[in-house]
Formats: structure tokens, sequence, C-alpha cells
């Protein structure tokens, strides 16, 4: 069970808080482009132009889902063959991944919704959702940070050192190519960076660790078995100078021979300590170096070449126990948004879970990824909260949507899919298929599209009277299946 930690908020007028009556509102980021205003203690996205809006959208606009081997000639018809060559997405097909694109926002448009999210794949030009005129989550990826990617993905198949010169020059150079691209498009609401990353010792063992396995947190092993007294080895040091009396102490913990703490530059291979609660307090505090150095140098790096824009960071993991009071301190010093991935029946304990999450980090938040799912029978098991049929989908939408629109601090949210994906598709590593409002023809699921687009249509009436509603929980029982 989550704990639930409750404080006072303090707001800080800074350089991208105007302060007008904090009473009344508070303004964040540039009212010139989508930005955020609390407005009689309720939290609103407010485009260029004045209007506010809840953001809503479908997620996993992807070429796996819409050109898998059943479907792939029914798009390429329609969308032009060039899109696909030789079985694979083709980047560079332009004019056709433009007609994809516009598919994309018709859909999105006739139902409600308003926002291409966050899943979707890096090789789209997102640029062109401007001409659509769609909002969109900016996706700027400086370092590969979730556990299970890392080894495939990252260029050396390691984690960023984040304390190192290099990566804040690799930040620096990502940020300026992708900012340039988006620093002036109305449209854009914001940067995200990484999916689901686990950013301390207790989720990274939950999610990817046996009970009997024991192993460093990958991102802090990754930094302190570097060759050299790096400077992420120097910020370890402080942290063992801190907790031990004296380098032999440490040592003795850590099976190395440390005569004096410079040495620790020859160490580039740390065993399983002989006290594991002192080397669970050791790795806690450089994850909290890591995850405070991760976000201060990306919003560093974007703010250099675009302060338009709002910075949402990291689709954060909020399933199970969830992550420690601690991260939601630290990312909110470095977003604007805290954009989340929370997969709940609209209950009243995840009204205190989404309480908490707003209180530790002081920013309003954006569910980026969560879903109700009927399996289908072209299906095995789809992803998402398992109901009883199309129907109950749309039901358990409006329950949510009206359910967070009560909550003054909630932004909206983003269905985790848009296309059904049958039997016969690639699968991602959940294993399950990925469900959607659609069917893979793009047939809507009109049972449950007709009771979305009425809940997405009345979001932003619901929110304008946040705090006053009752809630309306839901009936149903909550199962993975």
């Amino acid at each position: 069970m989550k704990q639930l930690i409750f404080f006072t908020l303090v707001f800080f007028c800074t350089a991208f808080v105007e302060c007008t009556d904090p009473q009344k509102k508070i303004t964040v980021g540039n009212s010139s482009f989508v930005h955020l205003e609390q407005i009689d203690n309720v939290w609103w996205l407010v485009d260029g132009n004045g209007n506010k809006f809840i953001s809503t959208g479908m997620n996993h606009m992807q070429a796996n889902i819409r050109f898998a081997p059943y479907n792939e000639n029914f798009w390429g018809e329609k969308f032009g063959e060039d899109i696909m060559v030789g079985g694979k997405f083709n980047p560079n097909a332009l004019p056709e991944i433009k007609k994809w694109m516009a598919q994309a926002a018709k859909d999105h448009k006739e139902y409600g919704f308003n926002t291409i999210p966050f899943h979707r794949a890096l090789n789209i030009p997102d640029e062109y959702f401007e001409d659509l005129e769609i909002f969109y989550l900016g996706k700027i990826k400086t370092g590969i940070i979730h556990a299970q990617r890392v080894k495939l993905y990252s260029p050396n198949g390691k984690f960023p050192d984040v304390f190192s010169e290099g990566f804040k020059k690799n930040a620096d150079k990502i940020a300026s190519a992708y900012c340039a691209k988006h620093k002036n498009n109305k449209f854009m609401i914001g940067y995200t960076y990484e999916d689901l990353p686990s950013y301390e010792y207790s989720i990274y063992k939950m999610r990817y660790l046996k009970d009997t396995a024991f192993a460093y947190h990958p991102w802090v092993a990754d930094i302190i078995n570097k060759e050299g007294l790096t400077e992420g080895k120097k910020m370890w040091m402080e942290i063992l100078k801190k907790h031990y009396n004296s380098p032999i102490e440490a040592g003795k913990n850590y099976h190395i021979e440390l005569k004096n703490w410079k040495d620790l530059g020859k160490i580039n291979n740390w065993s399983e300590p002989n006290n594991k609660e002192k080397w669970l307090a050791d790795q806690e505090e450089m994850n909290k170096l890591i995850l405070e150095m991760w976000h201060k140098i990306n919003r560093e790096a974007i703010h250099k070449y675009d302060s338009n824009h709002l910075i949402l960071g990291d689709k954060i993991f909020c399933h199970g126990p969830g992550h420690p009071a601690w991260v939601y301190e630290i990312v909110g010093k470095y977003v604007d948004v805290l954009l989340i991935q929370d997969f709940e029946m609209f209950t009243a304990s995840h009204v205190e879970e989404l309480t908490m999450y707003h209180q530790l980090s002081g920013k309003p938040i954006l569910n980026g990824d969560h879903a109700y799912s009927y399996t289908v029978e072209e299906m095995r098991l789809s992803k998402g909260l398992q109901v009883e049929s199309q129907m109950a989908v749309g039901e358990e939408y409006t329950t949510y949507m009206k359910g967070i629109m009560n909550l003054p601090f909630m932004l909206g949210w983003h269905n985790c899919g848009y296309l059904e994906q049958w039997k016969g598709g690639r699968l991602d590593d959940t294993g399950k298929q990925q469900g959607g409002f659609f069917d893979p023809y793009g047939k809507p699921r009109i049972d449950a599209l007709d009771q979305i687009k009425k809940a997405n249509t009345e979001a932003l009436l619901w929110h304008e009277s946040a705090g006053n509603a009752e809630f309306a929980y839901s009936r149903r029982k909550q199962r993975w299946e």
C-alpha cells in the first residue's frame, strides 16, 4: 500500500511563473504558447490564444500496429505502398507518413480527442502536427534510462553518466537540433523524455529482479564502475564519507582494500556488500543525485534553446507500491507538469494517490497512459484493465474522466491504445495485444466511442467546478488478466 504523505504547498515566483494575484491566478510558461494557468485554484492548460483545454488523446500511433501482417496492405493502399519497404516501416516516405498522421488527427478530432500523446515512434516527424492543428507532446531523448532497453538501444549498452561533461554536451547538441524545429510551434504542449524509468532500487527490483537475485541499481553500477576518479565517482565518494567513519570501514563493507578515499578511482567492480542496509542507503543517496542531475541538465539544455514550452519530463511509473516520496519531490523541481502512468479504476484510494503525487511534486498532473479494455475474439489478451464489453469501456472512461476533472490539479489523461492489435502482430514487452478504440482497419468501436466523445466534450465543464462536485466511483472490480 502506498504511503500517503501530505504537506502544505508553497508556490514560488520564478522566471517561469508570473504571480499576479496568488489567490486568483498563477501563470506558468509563456502565454503566447501552450502554458499553465491556475485560476481560482484550478489548474488548466491554456493555448496561445487564451483558450483553456484538457488534454485527451490516444497512445500508440506506431508502425507495428498500423502496418501489421494482417492490415499492412490495407493501409499501404490508403497511404501509399512506399510507407513499408521489405516488410519494414520506411521513415523516409514523408508524403505517405503525412497521410497517416492526417488520419490519426482526423480520428482524434472526430471523437473529441485533442492531443497526440507520448507513445509514438521517434522517427515520425512530429512537427507536421502543427499543420494538422492538433496538440502534441514533444519527444526529446538525451539518453536511454528505461532499464530493460538500455543494453539493447544505448550506444554503449550503459546508462548515461549524467555527471560527465560528455553527457552535458550531448544533451546540448540534441536539444539544439530538436528545439530548432519546435520552439515556435503553437500546438506543442511541451517536452517529454523517457518512458517508465526505474529511478530507485525498490522499483527496479520489483520490475526486473527475481526475489533471490542480487544486483546494484544498474544506473548506479554503470557510474561507479567506470575507470578512474570520474565526477560520478567523486559523488559516490562523498556519500561514503558521510556514511562511514573511514575509507577502511567502507572498504570492509564492500570487500575492497581502501586505504584512502582517492583509491576509489582504482575500483571498477563493486561486489555484494556485507551490510545490505548500509548499501541500500548508499545507493539511494546516489540515485537521488543521479535523478537530480538528469532532470537539471535536460531542463537547462532545453531552456537554452526554447523557453516557450513546458517541461513534462519522464513518464513516471506509478503502479504497485510506487516510487518513494523523494522521487516526486526531486522531479517536481524540474518539471512544469508531472507526467505519470497509472492504470486504476476510479476509486477513493486512487484520489488519495493522485493527491499525494501532486502534493509531493507541487505540480499539476497529466496521466499520460491508462486504459480500460475489452478483449475481442481476434485477440488473446489486450493491455489495460479488463471489462466485459465495449459499452463498459465507455462507461469506465466516462467515470474516470469525470472523476479526475473534479480534482483541481489534473490536466487530463491519454488512453493506452488507438488501433487494436490482433493476433499475428509484433508484441511489446508486456506480451499482450494493444487495446484501442478502433479496429486494425480503422473501424470505430462505437459502443465505447459514443460515450467517450461525450465525456471528452464535457471534461472542460466538469473541470470548471473541480473540487465542488460529489465523486462517483467505479462500481467494477479492478483486475489485470
